[in-house]
């Protein structure tokens, strides 16, 4: 059965069309300033503006690992895998050690269709710090990418008694209860993070993932409104009715096959 296209607000890339003028010159400062606006476009989704901002960056300090790191992450969000995964084995030629290089490097690789070696650039990035609550926050990722959800929860319950208030360790740990068949659980974890003022797009619209596996109609409606407007709403609730209507394993690879489908891979680089 081929299924609609999913249609969140939090999972469908936004990119916002705006320009911005860096000034300055090829000096330190030219290289902070670029890199601060970049990240902070990146982090509100605006990736036509923060691409040319780490572009500008690299000009003033061809081997700003800040802004490699950055243009990396922003190159995942607009599935340039490839191209982010070059800039993050750079970054990793120079300093072997670089955690989010790590990460980034799995996440590209997985989204390349190349699990095995994501999840052995987890296993080093995790050798070398076992507390590191983001890469195991990427590991989660990746197994939910792979279909291995229990596993991934597992991941993501040694993340969140880490660190509890890191959001996507908790958004991300709420979508998969609720791919893998246990939509109460994920409820109680994503009500809260919905509710807070932190919540996205992204963390909204995995509630109303839940309320539909749930079979509550009525609140993923409710939740999918706050982002979409009513005929995108409707469509998307139709979508998870689709999606509730699987078998689990079936379920998670119609998610896994949607471009649209990417869980939260950090609050940062």
């Amino acid at each position: 059965m081929k299924l609609a296209p999913i249609l969140s607000a939090g999972l469908a890339l936004v990119v916002a069309a705006c320009g911005a003028d860096i000034g300055g010159d090829a000096s330190g400062d030219s290289y902070d300033s670029a890199v601060k606006q970049a990240d902070e476009a990146r982090k509100s989704g605006n990736l036509d503006t923060a691409i040319p901002l780490y572009g500008r960056a690299l000009e003033a300090r061809p081997n700003g690992v800040e802004a490699k790191l950055g243009l990396g992450q922003a190159y995942l969000t607009v599935g340039m895998s490839a191209e982010a995964a070059a800039l993050f084995r750079d970054v990793l030629d120079k300093k072997a050690s670089d955690q989010a290089a790590r990460r980034g490097l799995a996440l590209a690789l997985i989204s390349m269709g190349q699990p095995g070696l994501a999840e052995q650039q987890l296993e080093a990035a995790l050798l070398a710090d076992g507390r590191d609550y983001r890469t195991l926050n990427a590991y989660g990722v990746v197994l939910d990418m792979m279909g291995r959800h229990a596993e991934a929860q597992a991941k993501y319950r040694q993340g969140i008694a880490l660190a509890p208030d890191y959001l996507p360790l908790r958004s991300n740990f709420g979508l998969s209860l609720a791919i893998s068949g246990q939509p109460m659980e994920a409820i109680a974890q994503l009500v809260p993070l919905a509710a807070s003022l932190a919540a996205d797009g992204r963390v909204r619209q995995n509630l109303a993932l839940a309320y539909a596996m749930n079979g509550d109609l009525e609140s993923c409606l409710q939740i999918s409104r706050k982002d979409l407007d009513e005929q995108s709403a409707q469509r998307q609730l139709s979508y998870f009715m689709q999606l509730r209507a699987l078998p689990i394993e079936a379920r998670s690879a119609e998610l896994r096959r949607n471009p649209n489908f990417f869980p939260q891979s950090s609050g940062g680089a």
